[in-house]
């Protein structure tokens, strides 16, 4: 396998200086045959949203890059630069809100361009005086995997081009937290005028990456929301190659990571239909962290290295570990079995245990989480002011089997498109070549298993980091393998014909750019239509209704919508579009942020009281007598009911509402219906 590669990157030579050309011309042929109208959607798109486009490219680059430039100076291809800093950039913006708060240092659009001229000062001047890698290695292996990633960004935008705000409930609490983060200029406490929550301890890095987009380009927070998640969700096409390339050496098996999971998997671009943004965010972090402690096992095991000599590695991983405190909690754990999953395989690799071995091993590892927790100290300590550490030390210190179910079509999903026989392939492959990368990968896999299932193990602190969070995040596993799968093929295909063709070189250039084309535009449809209007509980008629709320209804007016008790009852949830009635009209309702189930509110038992509401409420038909005289005792005065109904089996019933004498029909468009209760 590495015979190939080798023989594809020795070889360009014989290959015309067009190839880079051809290849993105046949790349953008294939997408627009697979993607109608794309090609015609991106210019028009670049140009009407330029500015846009440039503080997104900057903000996703240039805090990274300065990093790097400072901490790692060493070889590293182009584009390998870049996706390292893209995913070090989603650390280092979430850690500039941390420190700018205690100073009171309040952010917006002038500050946050100055800023970014500072990083881009810090990134590109001086020039650094490095060595560069072979000039083939950048023509070909860099301009493709540039190539993949610019086409997965373009395909995930061209997906969400009509989505106006995130699909399903956590995108309703990641616009909430966005905002707020928009309206203080930073980080907050109190959650009003959207809840009455008095601090403010879930995890950040993801809104803050919108809002500092908001701030560079003036996104509001809907929108941004929805770019971010999407720009993270393409990501994991550069950042799978990056780790994949560093755990296997191979650049090209890299690259098969990268067509994998930027257009065949089904995560994590699926998560535009949750709007799980937050798990996102730490998975974006992870590579950067990853190789960053990669880096720091590796000088730690060479017992001619001083501890000088690893300072630099130790900030790198230092930084990024904080990013994932400051990302998303559960990713941590995923981070820390990697980690360890590496150090194990490094150890064994080694063939130098010795105590002193341990020892240097063992300091790095107390020193780069010394590192971490320095840096995020400011944050960790603001955590235990809101729910989350009591609700994770309930769920460590208690024994529920029935927190963390197994549900096979999860596991299905994860390997749906023919992932599996691939992953198989790949892994075995890795193994029985006795190349450490596939051994990490098995045991990384096997790690985060036992983490969410420790009962197993007889252990409590099942649901900790849930098996369903493992598995919708295993295509950081899946990928690597199944890239290693299709190289595998490749190399029993230039095995067979190798006695035949004196022209093998350019022939397997050929067949990986066939086969590749073939599949990117198999799965950029499948990228393309993504998203499930099922999921979408905002709708246009939605909006609309909301302006016509703002119009017509007082400001003080209390609307009762759609809920139902999510989490066991912890919190209520929202059916439909009326669960974001409070954020687009500034009205209340019966609903929160789910988010703020992790924070202390006010009155302390705020929770509790909604759950009392609903139930005293939902006890009787909505079309009864009883049901809308506690609607006025609890001062709601308004109904509302939109078109989406996920999950279905409403408390709020059309046909009932209307026959009953209680209510007033005010507004019906398009599905929404709007009654005041007389």
């Amino acid at each position: 396998m590495k015979h190939l590669e080798t023989m594809m990157v020795a070889d360009q030579r014989a290959l015309p200086r067009s190839a880079i050309w051809l290849a993105a011309i046949w790349l953008a042929a294939i997408i627009s045959m697979a993607v109608p109208g794309l090609l015609w959607w991106a210019p028009w798109s670049l140009i009407t949203s330029l500015l846009a486009a440039l503080s997104g490219a900057l903000l996703f680059t240039l805090p990274g890059l300065a990093v790097l430039r400072w901490l790692h100076p060493g070889p590293l291809l182009w584009f390998e630069r870049l996706a390292y800093a893209a995913s070090l950039s989603c650390a280092v913006i979430p850690f500039l809100l941390l420190v700018s708060e205690p100073i009171g240092w309040r952010w917006n659009s002038l500050v946050a361009w100055l800023v970014m001229i500072i990083f881009a000062v810090l990134a590109l001047w001086p020039a650094p005086q490095i060595r560069r890698p072979a000039r083939g290695q950048r023509r070909l292996i860099g301009w493709m995997a540039a190539l993949l990633s610019v086409a997965a960004v373009a395909v995930r935008l061209f997906a969400v081009r009509d989505v106006q705000v995130g699909l399903f409930g956590d995108s309703y609490h990641h616009t909430v937290v966005t905002q707020l983060l928009i309206d203080h200029g930073g980080l907050f406490r109190s959650w009003q005028p959207y809840a009455p929550a008095v601090t403010f301890t879930y995890h950040y890095a993801f809104h803050a990456m919108a809002a500092w987009w908001h701030w560079l380009a003036g996104i509001p927070a809907t929108q941004a929301v929805v770019l971010v998640g999407q720009v993270m969700s393409s990501l994991a096409a550069p950042l799978l190659y990056l780790l994949t390339a560093r755990l296997t050496n191979s650049r090209l098996t890299g690259l098969w990571a990268a067509v994998v999971v930027g257009f065949l998997s089904l995560y994590p671009a699926y998560y535009i239909n949750w709007g799980r943004y937050t798990q996102l965010a730490g998975q974006t972090v992870l590579p950067a962290a990853a190789i960053a402690w990669m880096g720091l096992i590796d000088g730690a095991l060479q017992p001619q290295r001083s501890w000088r000599s690893l300072a630099a590695p130790l900030a790198v991983a230092s930084i990024a570990s904080a990013g994932l405190a400051f990302s998303h909690y559960r990713v941590a754990i995923l981070a820390i079995c990697f980690v360890v999953a590496y150090a194990l395989v490094a150890l064994g690799r080694s063939g130098l245990v010795s105590w002193r071995t341990l020892g240097r091993l063992g300091g790095a590892g107390v020193l780069g989480a010394l590192g971490a927790a320095l840096l995020a100290w400011p944050w960790l300590w603001r955590v235990q002011q809101g729910q989350i550490t009591r609700m994770a030390v309930q769920i460590v210190t208690t024994d529920i089997e029935t927190r963390n179910p197994i549900a096979l079509e999860n596991i299905g999903a994860a390997f749906q498109y023919g992932l599996f026989p691939l992953a198989a392939i790949g892994l075995a492959s890795l193994l029985w070549q006795r190349k450490s990368g596939g051994l990490v990968l098995a045991l990384w896999a096997g790690l985060a298993w036992l983490a969410a299932n420790p009962q197993l193990l007889g252990l409590t602190g099942q649901g900790l980091i849930t098996t369903f969070a493992v598995l919708i995040g295993a295509y950081m596993v899946i990928a690597p393998a199944a890239g290693a799968g299709l190289l595998a093929l490749m190399r029993l295909v230039a095995m067979l014909t190798r006695q035949t063709h004196r022209w093998m070189s350019a022939t397997m250039i050929i067949l990986h750019l066939a086969v590749g084309l073939a599949m990117i535009g198999w799965g950029a449809h499948i990228q393309a239509t993504m998203v499930d209007p099922y999921y979408q509980l905002a709708t246009p008629a939605d909006l609309k209704a909301a302006e016509w709320i703002r119009d017509n209804l007082p400001r003080d007016a209390a609307i009762f919508v759609n809920g139902f008790p999510a989490y066991g009852g912890y919190v209520y949830a929202g059916n439909d579009g009326g669960w974001w009635l409070t954020f687009l009209t500034g009205r209340r309702t019966n609903l929160l942020p789910m988010a703020v189930g992790f924070e202390a509110t006010d009155p302390p038992n705020m929770l509790r009281l909604i759950a009392e509401q609903h139930r005293a409420i939902q006890r009787y038909p909505i079309g009864s007598a009883q049901a809308a005289d506690v609607l006025r005792a609890l001062g709601f005065r308004y109904l509302y009911n939109g078109p989406a109904a996920n999950p279905s089996g409403e408390y709020l019933d059309p046909v009932q509402i209307d026959a009953a004498p209680f209510y007033e029909l005010i507004y019906r468009q398009d599905g929404v219906s709007i009654w005041r209760i007389r």
